[in-house]
């Protein structure tokens, strides 16, 4: 079976990891940009934008290692070439770091060379704790993983607070600036403590760089197309924030920005399936990978729709503690569905591809479902040039990258479909349509009850099967 005892209880692990995360991210999510303004809001969410960009500059070596070691154990580690891959790793990262904050010094100024500057020393310890990440990954040890994640949200959600009694109880007026070197000291002491934890392959006796030079090779040439990928699938799902980013004014992005942060909260909560995911699907047959694909396709939309529950008490929250961002709910109805859509493609059908050993295919329908986006998004703010347009833009193109990405899979391995499609596109409407109601509460009601019926009438066997 798929969900044997050890997959749940890693689901499981990650699960209650991503608890405290999102709890940590609700609190620092709504608290700061009430303690820090929406200017400079605006500019903490640019270097948020930016940072999602930075995993391109591990040059595929993370993706390299994933795809080869995925599903080993820790002890059937080579030691001696993962201490030179990791003091390789550590290198480049150190230099590209370098390089982008002279760049960022040199030729940017104001806030922006700040941002740049602060994203050059965010890039070196991120991808060095991704580094580690991936090591945690693919040998299965969830417990470390989680255990990072619980201490990084505290240690978030105390500095937040920590600022927040200094601007409330002093007076003293907290800047963006503050918080974002906050943030990445955290990242870096993150980065040290999993140094620390796995020294037995960062620290020690390694082989000699001609040994592993072919392996590093190899990482490159096949982890960079899924980096790529990745970026592609960020690029995809920022692409509207980016068009606002630099065609409006810092301001109006902050409002914009912060509907997606909202948006990250549920994204945090359903993280752990796609953590867990693809080390067990490696480990399967192809029959019996492409039976459970119409059921995991289910079980994601299934959950994803369930969490989109919390619009109606989030929208009410925010018009009560943070009236300056009231303009953000509209942004929030347009794109909240699209989480369904993009976690479909990125939980399932991404680690599918991965499994099956079809990454660059991905990445080359990325680079299609890139370019559609760009030119949908031109065309909105061309001709309507307002926020939602481009939103509205953004969901038509997720919804064009869905089907795209899963025709390969419904093609070649004839898996069933069209009741999941069906299901994706019932529910979209049912949201719409319910979140017009202006009383948040009757509309959470009425579409507990829509998500219960249609639910049930589509997948009454599926839940049958699972309660015996």
């Amino acid at each position: 079976m798929f969900c044997k005892k050890k997959t749940i209880m890693d689901i499981l692990r990650v699960s209650v990891s991503n608890i405290i995360k999102l709890l940590s991210g609700i609190l620092v999510g709504f608290l700061l940009p009430r303690i820090i303004g929406v200017t400079d809001y605006g500019y903490y969410k640019t270097f948020t934008l930016y940072s999602t960009y930075v995993g391109l500059f591990h040059l595929g070596i993370c993706d390299g290692i994933y795809l080869k070691y995925g599903g080993k154990n820790y002890e059937e580690l080579d030691k001696k070439k993962f201490r030179k891959y990791s003091c390789f790793f550590v290198i480049v990262e150190g230099i590209i770091a370098l390089i982008i904050m002279i760049c960022g010094a040199v030729f940017l100024a104001g806030e922006y060379r700040f941002i740049f500057i602060c994203l050059s020393a965010y890039l070196f310890f991120t991808n060095i704790t991704g580094y580690y990440q991936i090591i945690s990954q693919i040998t299965s040890r969830f417990r470390e993983l989680s255990h990072r994640n619980v201490i990084q949200s505290l240690l978030m959600a105390v500095s937040v607070v920590g600022i927040w009694a200094i601007n409330k109880y002093f007076e003293i007026k907290i800047s963006y600036r503050i918080y974002t070197l906050i943030y990445i000291f955290i990242t870096a002491v993150l980065a040290v403590w999993y140094m620390g934890t796995y020294r037995d392959i960062s620290f020690g006796n390694r082989d000699k760089t001609y040994k592993v030079s072919g392996d590093i090779y190899c990482f490159i040439r096949t982890g960079f197309p899924l980096t790529v990928a990745n970026l592609c699938s960020s690029l995809i799902l920022t692409l509207d924030r980016q068009f606002v980013n630099v065609l409006f004014d810092t301001d109006t992005y902050a409002v914009y920005a912060f509907a997606y942060n909202m948006l990250s909260l549920v994204t945090t909560a359903i993280a752990a399936v796609s953590t867990v995911i693809y080390p067990e699907l490696k480990q399967k047959d192809e029959k019996k990978l492409f039976e459970l694909y119409p059921f995991l396709l289910m079980v994601v939309l299934c959950l994803v729709f369930a969490c989109l529950t919390i619009y109606f008490p989030l929208c009410a929250f925010v018009e009560w503690f943070l009236p300056k961002y009231t303009g953000s709910i509209r942004i929030f109805r347009v794109i909240f569905p699209g989480l369904a859509i993009s976690s479909a493609v990125t939980i399932i059908i991404h680690n599918y591809y991965k499994a099956i050993g079809r990454s660059f295919s991905f990445f080359i329908k990325s680079i299609v479902v890139l370019i559609t986006s760009t030119i949908a998004n031109a065309i909105a703010y061309v001709f309507w040039g307002t926020t939602i347009s481009v939103s509205v833009a953004s969901i038509i193109c997720m919804i064009f990258w869905y089907l795209f990405t899963e025709r390969l899979i419904i093609r070649e391995f004839k898996v069933l479909w069209k009741k999941n499609c069906l299901y994706l596109i019932v529910m979209i409407f049912a949201f719409y349509t319910v979140s017009l109601v202006n009383n948040y509460l009757l509309g959470c009601l009425l579409y507990i009850a829509f998500f219960g019926i249609i639910t049930f009438g589509f997948y009454r066997r599926q839940i049958g099967n699972v309660r015996r």
